[in-house]
């Protein structure tokens, strides 16, 4: 099944379209989707090479790799023929490969050959250099291991640096995509599973259960559940050494968001935590917030929090149990996590409800276009929503509430009081308010909003929207 990353095949299919040499790579963590995209990218392709790469030796790859290349030039003495190492096989290809035809390969999880034979990329660079970019290949790389592909292939100190023609970073679906896996659930449904799965195309293709507990206890409760070891594969892929990122992960995700409460909890050093900190946010597992009025470079009081809304979850729920469910003493749990679960889904909500008020804003139904999203708050208030635009100096103010009972007038009313001590171009911005509620609004909100002209947006309005 496959679904969605239309910007992302058209990208592939514009860079097909010229005449020269092209070299993708293609990066993202596990379980995104870089397998599906590279398949449904050449599977209309006449001259289409695949290969995927794992955990073998040096000599079992290019064995693997060379029966791909068999499959499609029929070669008798590539066959027969043993190759010692990478650099003897590529020379091999330069003279069997076609010049002039528009061939496609794909090489999947390239990082797996370069953890067995460090000196791919140098022999990969030599022969691009000297033969396959003078020739009609299209070439792919793919990698999970983030931050090896960064540092490996992406980076200034990569034989391969300069050589890409472009890179793709696959990221996890929006909600509004994501929400095309979930067609069988109602959005107060599709909002939770959400808040537990993220974007991730594979995590979201396993919701096979009815119900939002059922999936939670077959799936992520059980020993046996895709998800209940997701969290230590995933790390341990990333990081030789996981234990201070599996700490520092689970210090955010049960709520120490700011350096000195994660320091505490894990026991080390701000300064030392700090760089393992700058790793999770550039593989994309946490971020760095500041209020959106403020630098980012220069407000020293930001807090983490995890991005990825599997991690999170996981971190929050599963670690802390785990002993319980190696004994399956599991149903207290489950009915646990379920209570829980309008708080957890609370801070996914507010990221719904920013996704879904840039979306109606691209389409002209907000009073302003605004370019700066974020959230605001300071020592007494915040802010769950406000977005900025520097050069009309519109400001949005917007709070979303994720509970079973109507938004009153009070709750509106709080937004107006606490919008003033937004310091941002006081005098002279102009001032616009929405509220997004999951159970609607009494008639005393209604009329709030209404005399002071706040857009009041629910559930059935975001169902409208998300499809």
């Amino acid at each position: 099944m496959f679904l969605n990353r239309e910007s992302e095949l058209n990208h592939l299919e514009e860079e097909y379209s010229k005449d020269s040499s092209r070299f993708i790579v293609l990066y993202g963590r596990r379980r995104i989707g870089k397998t599906a995209i590279i398949e449904e990218f050449g599977k209309n392709k006449k001259d289409f090479i695949y290969y995927l790469a794992d955990q073998q030796t040096e000599t079992q790859q290019i064995e693997s790799f060379k029966q791909q290349i068999y499959e499609y030039t029929r070669d008798d003495f590539l066959q027969k023929t043993r190759f010692d190492n990478w650099d003897q096989f590529f020379s091999y290809l330069t003279k069997i490969l076609p010049a002039d035809k528009r061939l496609v390969i794909g090489i999947d999880e390239i990082t797996y050959i370069i953890k067995s034979t460090p000196a791919f990329l140098s022999i990969l660079q030599k022969y691009w250099d000297t033969s396959f970019s003078k020739t009609k290949m299209f070439l792919i790389v793919s990698g999970s291991h983030v931050g090896m592909m960064l540092r490996e292939v992406l980076n200034y100190d990569s034989p391969l640096y300069g050589r890409r023609t472009s890179q793709i970073h696959l990221k996890a679906f929006d909600f509004k995509h994501a929400s095309k896996f979930l067609k069988n659930f109602d959005i107060e449904e599709r909002v939770t599973l959400y808040s537990i799965t993220g974007g991730v195309a594979k995590y979201l293709l396993l919701i096979e259960e009815r119900s939002v507990g059922e999936f939670i206890k077959k799936k992520i409760l059980e020993k046996e559940g895709f998800f209940y070891q997701e969290s230590i594969f995933l790390l341990s892929q990333e990081f030789k050494n996981p234990n201070v990122y599996l700490s520092t992960l689970k210090a955010i995700a049960l709520g120490h968001t700011k350096l000195n409460e994660i320091s505490n909890f894990v026991g080390i050093d701000g300064k030392k935590l700090t760089r393992y900190l700058d790793v999770l946010q550039e593989i994309g597992f946490v971020t760095r917030q500041v209020p959106v009025t403020e630098d980012p470079l220069r407000f020293r009081k930001g807090v983490y929090g995890i991005e990825d809304n599997f991690l999170n979850f996981w971190f929050r729920f599963v670690l802390p149990n785990r002993s319980r469910i190696e004994l399956r003493d599991t149903k207290d749990l489950l009915d646990s996590i379920l209570v829980s679960m309008p708080d957890y889904a609370s801070s996914v909500f507010e990221h719904i409800g920013m996704e879904f008020l840039q979306g109606i804003g691209s389409a002209g139904r907000l009073p302003a276009q605004f370019s700066h999203w974020g959230r605001w708050w300071d020592r007494m208030n915040e802010i769950d929503i406000v977005a900025l635009n520097s050069d009309t100096l519109d400001i949005l103010f917007c709070e979303c509430k994720w509970q079973k009972r109507k938004t009153d007038a009070d709750a509106v009313q709080h937004l107006l009081d606490t919008a003033p001590q937004v310091n941002w171009f006081n005098k002279n911005r102009r001032e616009h308010f929405a509220f997004i509620s999951k159970a609607g609004f009494t008639r005393e909100a209604v009329k709030v909003a209404r005399d002071n002209g706040v857009l009041l947006f629910d559930l059935k309005d975001m169902d409208d929207y998300f499809g």
